[in-house]
């Protein structure tokens, strides 16, 4: 680590001061990256199905199937105990009209192709293991959080499922492009794991994983509601497009940390969240619980993915 980082004074991370300047500034670096790496071909074709007025099941195994290593991911999710199918899943096909879901594996099948291209470190606080364990953790709590919403406020499941597994994307991003900064990020997470994340890595480079991730998002042509939630998912003051689905996200991160699950928000107001989405704050004890039920099976899920890197 770098003795400018190691002699800074952490007391400055959880100021407002913004006379701060970052020991190691990124944004400049940032400006200068030419190119991102582009969306994969199987993402590509993912994202075409979604305006194909004839899309189904067919048409969304044929593009899977391209991809034998990808196939063998969604036979293997369908197959896990998460889902609790008693019978034998033997095709794309059996996994999506069986037990998944067209939509689902449509998202998930999105999701996998998208960040593999993104080589990052599997380990630590940041790694892609603790990414994929938040992200899938984040599909279950906020699908049962937009449940609890009043019916004419919810969200589509797609919307959910894609803003879940992709609002902490700009993390792979960072370990992609700047692994040196990655590693010191992820040693200053461990060792001081009372501090804000989000704070801490605006702090030490100037840029956070929101707007390395929304940026990445807008290169690749993502719906607007998730590049949104993306960029603003730690500021639950925002209130511009897609505020509730920002508020939602929020609370389902501050909601996770209190079990361990990704980092602490620092100061979270999280009553006024429920209020504001009018969710009675009594359910989240019993939500946590359902998800903490859920804990095993989804590590396991988490294996599956990190073998689809």
């Amino acid at each position: 680590m770098t003795p400018s980082l190691i002699n800074w004074t952490f007391s400055c991370i959880d100021s407002n001061s913004a006379q701060v300047e970052p020991p190691n500034d990124l944004r400049e670096a940032v400006s200068q990256i030419k190119e991102l790496p582009p969306l994969p071909g199987i993402a590509s074709r993912i994202m075409k199905l979604a305006s194909d007025p004839l899309a189904d099941a067919k048409k969304l195994t044929e593009i899977v199937e391209l991809d034998p290593l990808l196939a063998t991911q969604v036979i293997r999710w369908a197959s896990s105990s998460l889902y609790g199918y008693k019978g034998k899943i033997s095709s794309v096909q059996d996994a999506i009209n069986r037990v998944l879901g067209y939509q689902f594996v449509f998202d998930l099948v999105l999701g996998l192709s998208a960040l593999s291209p993104l080589k990052s470190p599997s380990e630590g606080v940041i790694g892609t293991r603790s990414f994929w364990t938040h992200a899938l953790a984040s599909t279950h709590l906020m699908s049962a959080l937009n449940n609890k919403l009043p019916i004419k406020d919810r969200f589509e499941p797609q919307t959910i499922f894609a803003v879940a597994l992709m609002h902490n994307i700009g993390f792979p991003l960072l370990g992609d492009q700047f692994r040196n900064e990655f590693n010191i990020l992820s040693k200053l997470a461990q060792a001081n794991p009372s501090l804000s994340l989000h704070k801490l890595e605006k702090f030490a480079f100037g840029v956070d994983h929101c707007e390395l991730g929304s940026w990445l998002l807008r290169t690749w042509n993502m719906p607007a509601a998730v590049i949104d939630v993306v960029y603003h998912h730690h500021n639950p003051n925002y209130r511009g497009n897609n505020y509730q689905l920002n508020l939602l996200t929020y609370l389902s991160d501050a909601l996770l940390a209190s079990i361990n699950i990704g980092n602490v928000h620092g100061k979270t107001d999280c009553e006024q969240v429920f209020k504001e989405l009018n969710i009675n704050p009594l359910d989240d004890t019993a939500l946590l619980e359902e998800l903490e039920n859920k804990l095993d099976s989804i590590k396991s899920m988490v294996e599956i993915c990190m073998n689809a890197e």
